[in-house]
């Protein structure tokens, strides 16, 4: 499922708190935050849309690469993920 995320004043900062929140957690939390959010899929609310945009930037970070896509104003979810070898592999 995907999301067309059209950015908005003041989704900025909602994002940044949502990202100083990640930049805490370990790699296997950040797995498991994003992998919650592949079960229930993305359900259209906006709230949700900018904690992926902020998991998105976390993944990138840390690894430079992300399960979540935002390609033009497309958000989107790859699947579920699992760890190897300290980066993330999609789940067959």
């Amino acid at each position: 499922m995907e999301y067309v995320y059209v950015n908005r004043g003041g989704d900025q900062e909602i994002i940044a708190d949502y990202k100083k929140n990640f930049e805490e957690k370990s790699l296997q939390e950040l797995v498991e935050a994003y992998n919650k959010e592949a079960k229930s899929g993305i359900v259209g609310v906006r709230r949700q849309a900018l904690y992926l945009v902020a998991l998105n930037q976390e993944f990138k970070e840390r690894l430079k690469e992300s399960p979540v896509y935002l390609l033009e104003h497309v958000l989107g979810l790859v699947g579920p993920i699992e760890i190897v070898d300290g980066n993330i592999r999609i789940v067959d």
